[in-house]
């Protein structure tokens, strides 16, 4: 999977592109011999496919304990000493210029990532920056290889750039169990509601549907959240019905809008009652705006709402409370999969 708008063969700016003149023999495009010596061109293999990066060792190792781990071998080398000063070197391989990556490693989400360590300050892009799809395996390899605290790996500008542009059910799943990954708890809260507002009612398939082919989700996503998602929908669903009817049941009452206001409760229950197969997001763009004109509005002009079991502003209210007791923290996951077990 590729994206070339996302990333390029290289990086704009490089300093081979903003030398001045041809480097002198011995010294790096920059014309800093110390930096030629440092950076090597490594081949990296993922599944038989070869990602060459030229990328500063030294600079590498310490970007990632995972990869100064494959390196660890070749340390002499990365800090230049030669053979003839260094007794054990005669029994250290040579510097690899080949280096296998664990089979699960994906091509495009590894590669984007060498690109930004290997260019730091100047991996300019990504605009329009990933699909859903890459950002799960780019989050992926991001936490295989502990960088989330790198700030050359641009993840965070790149997360919240897809989540903007995300609009379906499958792709709400791929930013959830990337949200996982990461360990981005606030992003998992968020983005586990979306997820259950956009699917629950649409179809009769459960949300089982959205991950029962794919590898990679089932193989990050705990199974504690893909167990309890489709009955915390379920409920938030039942709860903003429940609210719907109270209100169309409630008497006529007459003051100012509130005659009005009854009326259109009624109507949205008509429409998205028991029974109905109306999406949950459409429930609530319908519910939503009724429950923020009865706070703010009919409130004011109606005074027997006061007496009321759901008084002014409480719709509002329990709707939010039923999104926050909907949401599936990292706790509950865990406590979720306990259960499964």
């Amino acid at each position: 999977m590729d994206n070339t708008n996302f990333l390029p063969s290289q990086p704009p700016n490089t300093p081979i592109e903003e030398s001045a003149s041809p480097s002198s023999p011995g010294e790096s495009p920059s014309g800093d011999p110390q930096q030629q010596q440092q950076q090597q061109q490594l081949v990296f293999l993922v599944r038989g496919e070869r990602l060459p990066v030229e990328i500063d060792l030294i600079g590498l190792r310490e970007a990632s304990p995972v990869f100064a781990n494959l390196l660890r071998p070749y340390a002499n080398e990365m800090q230049g000493i030669s053979a003839a000063s260094s007794p054990i070197a005669s029994a250290r391989p040579a510097l690899p210029r080949e280096i296998a990556l664990p089979a699960d490693t994906n091509a495009f989400a590894i590669k984007a990532i060498l690109h930004c360590l290997a260019f730091p300050g100047q991996f300019i892009r990504p605009a329009p920056g990933p699909t859903a799809r890459e950002f799960l395996f780019l989050a992926i390899e991001i936490a295989r290889y502990e960088l989330k605290g790198n700030l050359f790996v641009p993840w965070r500008a790149w997360f919240a750039a897809v989540v903007e542009r995300a609009r379906t059910a499958q792709e709400l799943v791929w930013l959830v169990a990337a949200a996982w990954a990461l360990g981005q708890q606030r992003r998992f809260l968020e983005l586990g509601l979306d997820l259950m507002v956009q699917h629950q009612g649409r179809t009769a398939a459960p949300f089982a549907r959205l991950w029962v082919d794919d590898e990679v989700v089932k193989r990050v996503l705990p199974e504690g959240f893909r167990s309890i998602v489709g009955e915390r929908a379920a409920q938030l669903k039942m709860k903003v019905l429940d609210l719907v009817r109270h209100r169309a049941d409630d008497d006529g009452c007459g003051c100012g809008e509130r005659a009005e206001l009854t009326s259109d409760w009624v109507d949205v229950w008509d429409e998205h009652g028991w029974g109905s197969t109306v999406p949950l997001s459409d429930l609530l763009r319908a519910v939503e705006p009724l429950a923020e004109r009865e706070a703010t509005i009919v409130a004011d002009e109606c005074e027997c709402m006061e007496e009321r079991v759901l008084g002014p502003g409480v719709v509002r209210e329990r709707l939010a409370e039923a999104k926050r007791q909907a949401m599936i923290c990292f706790v509950c996951v865990e406590r979720a999969g306990d259960h499964a077990h």
